[in-house]
């Protein structure tokens, strides 16, 4: 179609009034026409590339679009979701495709898409390393933008929505391959941070990938470049959690066992709350970890006997055996927490053990001993547990003066099933030898569960 700026046409101003009009409806239909032709071939061209059609692509082009400024305009074309062709055919697998498109039009390779992505960041999804990974990056050789220095660097670090980059994404789905020619093209991107604050070294001690962290403690940490964002000690401890990654990342930096994360909690902490054995005695050999709160008041052992974890209590204690004397900000000892989560076979391990008899009894800082904590937090193995115990002093008060028992009676309207059972262990077990009287119990009256209800026995 011949433009209509060539064509010897009056302008609208010297036409008569009458005529004025008419003038306008030929030019706005001109116009629609083309805009009509110029969708038809996109949308045909669209087509041929998530076909992977390279030569009708190729030929169209050069019919259609001869001149090279029209040529590239077009090609700069979006979709509905701000693809290029060059996204297009990347996300199709058409990567002999996208390079064609890409020597008509250099700086494609750097636009993104509605999601932030560049193809190198879809290539990188999809984990094809062996052709369009290293052709878009074959590419990326000879990219010259002035503004963003456009050489292979510049695509490597570009950041989607997320802010990953390729790299991110390459270990995000685990392809292995791909993170590694990523790595050798450009090191320093392998600890750049997301919008998680994670950086690909993360993502690889996260999942164990040993020859990934290898390869980047090779390339980027040894030449001194900072390690930023969440630390990937954490990652080592709390995803795969491989010794050989925990021990690589130990030694990449001085101060890397120093590292808190956002709650305040240490390796070690992170290590003791997950039930990591291995990871709490490679982390055991610095004493001073065991002593570290995080920003709860918790100590890693009080960590550990939150989630009930008896090994893991086992190996602080033996490095640290004084640690059991510790209480953290609610001045709680590893009892009361133990007995306020409701691990039961921690409060066994305790009770069973001598040298733990000192916690049974202790007050927190609200005036309450194990046994309160376990009947305010409705745990009723652990009451059993305590109140079975004759170490165990029943008449207890808290700073509200009550004893476990008055915790328990106070709430028994709403939750007399639970109370009942426990409440019948509590006298039971302390009722002194009967005699020709009846029950004694220290001076309070005997309350015995039945199935038909509550009965008092003064």
């Amino acid at each position: 179609m011949e433009p209509l700026t060539n064509r010897e046409v009056p302008t609208a101003t010297e036409l008569p009034s009458q005529e004025r009009e008419a003038h306008h409806q030929i030019q706005d239909s001109e116009e629609t026409d083309g805009d009509a032709d110029n969708l038809l071939l996109y949308q045909q061209l669209y087509s041929y590339a998530t076909q992977g059609k390279t030569n009708k692509f190729h030929d169209t082009i050069e019919k259609k679009l001869r001149d090279p400024n029209t040529r590239v305009q077009f090609l700069s074309r979006r979709s509905p979701q701000n693809n290029t062709f060059v996204h297009i055919a990347v996300s199709s697998g058409h990567v002999e495709l996208a390079a064609k498109i890409l020597q008509q039009h250099k700086h494609l390779l750097l636009e993104k898409n509605f999601e932030g992505d560049t193809a190198l960041h879809i290539a990188a999804k999809a984990g094809d390393v062996d052709t369009t990974t290293n052709t878009l990056l074959r590419e990326a050789q000879g990219t010259i933008n002035v503004e963003n220095t456009g050489d292979v660097l510049t695509l490597l670090r570009m950041k989607n929505n997320e802010e990953n980059t390729a790299l991110h994404e390459a270990l995000i789905r685990g392809h292995q391959l791909v993170a590694k020619c990523l790595i050798e093209a450009d090191p320093a991107v392998s600890l750049y941070i997301n919008k998680e604050q994670k950086s690909p070294l993360y993502l690889a001690a996260e999942q164990g990938l040993v020859e990934i962290v290898k390869l980047i403690e090779e390339k980027a940490v040894k030449k001194n470049t900072e390690i930023q964002g969440k630390s990937p000690l954490f990652a080592a401890i709390l995803g795969c959690q491989k010794k050989e990654v925990l021990k690589i990342i130990s030694n990449m930096k001085a101060n890397i066992l120093n590292s808190k994360d956002e709650k305040g909690r240490t390796p070690m902490h992170c290590a003791a709350s997950v039930g990591y054995l291995e990871g709490v005695r490679f982390l055991g050999k610095r004493l001073v970890d065991s002593y570290r709160k995080d920003n709860c008041g918790n100590f890693p052992i009080h960590s550990a006997s939150s989630k009930g974890h008896v090994d893991i209590v086992k190996e602080l204690l033996r490095h640290c055996p004084d640690s059991m004397e510790l209480r953290n900000s609610s001045d709680q000892n590893i009892l009361h927490v133990a007995a306020r989560c409701g691990e039961d076979n921690l409060v066994k391990y305790f009770l069973k053990n001598v040298e733990f008899q000192m916690l049974i009894n202790q007050k927190d800082n609200r005036g309450n001993t194990p046994l309160h904590l376990a009947k305010m937090y409705h745990h009723p193995k652990v009451v059993d547990l305590l109140t079975l115990d004759r170490r165990t002093n029943l008449k207890v008060l808290n700073d509200r003066g009550m004893t476990a028992l008055g915790i328990s009676e106070s709430t028994l309207e709403t939750s007399a099933s639970y109370d009942g059972v426990s409440l019948c262990y509590i006298y039971f077990y302390h009722i002194t030898d009967a005699d020709d009287s009846g029950y004694h119990y220290q001076g309070t009256s005997l309350c015995l569960f039945s199935v038909l209800g509550f009965v008092h026995i003064n």
